[in-house]
């Protein structure tokens, strides 16, 4: 029965090979959407330097913490690109769990910084910040059995 349904599945993506995508063009589309993400993101911030935003300019934690989830957020989708060129290099079931951390990681780090920022107490960041470690570990992993991978190679 499963060697019937594995027969079908094959045909089905030999009928529309679109409808399924390896995991370097999912690390291509996240990664080149979340560096124009990222560069429009820190063209805002420009603007908010350039208009003299209050809220941006005397709040020192808020731009800080935004300018960590620009950052952050614009080398982990370099990151995510030059996974694209690898990612084979990793057995089937570790790419899959490597990279949907990497995907979520890199999501996870800066939308923690960016929620940090927008709304805080006086001196501490927000409680957003809570995601950082969290996409960190997860980004640990991913670049951690990439880097075990290319030892091996």
């Amino acid at each position: 029965m499963a060697t019937r349904a594995a027969k079908e599945s094959a045909q089905a993506v030999a009928a529309n090979p679109a409808t399924v995508f390896s995991t370097a063009t999912l690390h291509k589309r996240y990664g080149w959407s979340a560096l124009l993400f990222f560069m429009l993101m820190g063209l805002a911030l420009e603007g908010l330097l350039g208009f003299k935003s209050e809220e941006f300019l005397l709040d020192p934690l808020r731009r800080e913490l935004w300018s960590l989830a620009h950052f952050h957020g614009a080398l982990l989708a370099l990151v995510n690109l030059v996974y694209a060129q690898r990612a084979d290099d990793l057995p089937v079931n570790q790419r899959r769990i490597a990279s949907g951390l990497l995907v979520t990681g890199s999501i996870l780090m800066p939308l923690g910084f960016f929620l940090g920022g927008l709304s805080h107490p006086e001196g501490d960041p927000g409680i957003g910040i809570f995601l950082v470690p969290i996409g960190a570990l997860m980004l640990v992993y991913a670049i951690g059995s990439q880097a075990i991978a290319a030892w091996k190679s």
